[in-house]
């Protein structure tokens, strides 16, 4: 066998070795992640209160942002009529 072909079957074989390894490190990862999930499930339970105070946050914010779309809108409808005015320099 010629040197290129032995180097280059080293080369496949480690590679191929790798890739194997790599993807033993992935299944088993990943099954124990499926493992601890289903000895542990997690149920997320509302704290007392929190989610009303977070749904309260979110109207007071909706409401906050309403008012500076309303005073965006009359800016600019100001200076759209400034603009259209004529300006007298005397």
């Amino acid at each position: 066998m010629s040197p290129e072909v032995s180097s280059y079957l080293q080369v496949v074989v480690i590679t191929v070795g790798f890739v194997a390894s790599l993807c033993a490190i992935g299944v088993i990862t990943v099954r124990g992640l499926i493992h601890s999930a289903r000895k542990n499930p997690r149920v997320p339970s509302a704290p007392d209160g929190r989610i009303e105070q977070l749904q309260q946050s979110v109207d007071a914010i909706a409401v906050e942002v309403e008012r500076i779309a309303e005073a965006q809108r009359f800016t600019t409808r100001l200076l759209s009529e400034r603009e259209r005015t004529p300006t007298r320099h005397g």
